[in-house]
């Protein structure tokens, strides 16, 4: 993903809201996340790891607050990933992280490691919900407020009715 010139006054108030759920929810998510592999393969989290934590956090809002922000205004007919693709891409600091810290990958199976090979931990997310409540409300409306949009225009172009 690129970033783009767009501002998050650009957004219609679906694609804001989910971006503005995404952003303030993402310093919690990586934490809980990070800590939740650490706990898993064995590793206390002393200072090292909590500033980790920070770092990680920084680098995850700094490439969403672009990635996210050029999707989201970018035209729905022109969109080629969803949002929950850009927030997975952007766990790439967590895992890298998580490697530094010589934490143990876990165990994913087929499925998982085939959709997501770049995420050794996990780190996910999976669903909305995975990063907040207020993130799955948002993702859920801007799912059907772009389904209704698209289908307004195909409807408006006779090629649905």
């Amino acid at each position: 993903m690129s970033s783009t010139n767009a501002s998050i006054e650009d957004l219609e108030s679906y694609p804001r809201d989910l971006y503005v759920a995404v952003m303030q929810a993402i310093p919690a998510w990586v934490a809980r996340r990070m800590l939740e592999i650490a706990s898993h393969g064995g590793v206390s989290a002393g200072a090292d790891f909590m500033e980790a934590i920070e770092s990680v956090s920084r680098e995850t809002m700094q490439q969403l607050s672009g990635d996210l922000l050029a999707l989201l205004a970018t035209d729905v007919d022109h969109q080629r990933f969803n949002p929950l693709q850009v927030i997975r891409e952007a766990n790439v600091f967590a895992n890298q992280s998580l490697a530094i810290l010589a934490v143990p990958t876990p165990r994913r199976d087929e499925f998982d490691a085939q959709v997501m090979p770049h995420d050794h931990y996990a780190v996910g997310p999976l669903t909305w919900k995975d990063l907040s409540e207020d993130v799955h409300e948002a993702g859920i409306s801007w799912g059907a407020w772009k389904a209704a949009t698209v289908l307004t225009r195909r409807r408006a172009e006779g090629k649905i009715q």
